[in-house]
């Protein structure tokens, strides 16, 4: 049985699910981790070890390296990944999900709207980011909010575009007006619609 000590008793652990929860479809190794997190590789060893003693995380040899992945259908995986959004705050987490997306000046998610019953939300990224970087934001954001990728509607503007309408802004605005925005990079405009 897994005592909640093994789960909760070290800062280097927390690290590492801090880096893991914004990244959940991430291979890694430890070398690449210890990059990331700026932590001994042996301190992360051990720490990976004991995850993937409980279940969370999987490791597999690949050439010379071991890869770990999160098993997201351990039963752990989910209230670990909600622990870590609720301590360091959606916002946060969002932002690091999207971080290596591209250059996005702004990014936010549409809540369901509150009069149609439709609960599909929308992801709006505003930036430079190739077909690979809006894949993996979508993939990442629905395995952080436990939904189906297909669940979040993905709207995607290039900073040209997005802005061409001046101060009126971009039709999207009126579509999405009512609906609850969850910030994640980036301040969402206002606009008065006629």
């Amino acid at each position: 049985m897994t005592s909640l000590g093994e789960i909760l008793s070290s800062k280097v652990r927390a690290t590492l699910l801090a880096w893991i929860v914004p990244r959940l479809d991430a291979r890694f190794s430890l070398t690449e981790l210890s990059h990331e997190v700026g932590a001994p590789i042996s301190s992360l060893q051990h720490e990976c070890y004991k995850l993937e003693r409980i279940g969370v995380l999987k490791g597999r040899r690949e050439g010379v390296s071991r890869r770990y992945q999160v098993q997201l259908d351990h039963a752990l995986s989910r209230p670990l990944i909600n622990l870590v959004i609720a301590t360091l705050g959606v916002e946060t987490v969002l932002r690091d999900a999207v971080a290596d997306a591209g250059d996005i000046d702004l990014a936010v998610i549409a809540g369901p709207h509150p009069h149609t019953g439709d609960n599909r939300l929308e992801l709006v990224l505003i930036g430079e980011v190739d077909l690979a970087g809006l894949d993996r934001t979508q993939r990442r954001v629905s395995m952080l909010l436990g939904i189906e990728p297909d669940g979040i509607d993905l709207a995607y503007f290039r900073p040209d575009d997005w802005f061409a309408y001046g101060e009126t802004g971009h039709p999207l605005l009126g579509r999405l007006a009512g609906r609850p925005i969850q910030p994640i990079t980036g301040d969402w405009p206002t606009a008065t619609f006629l």
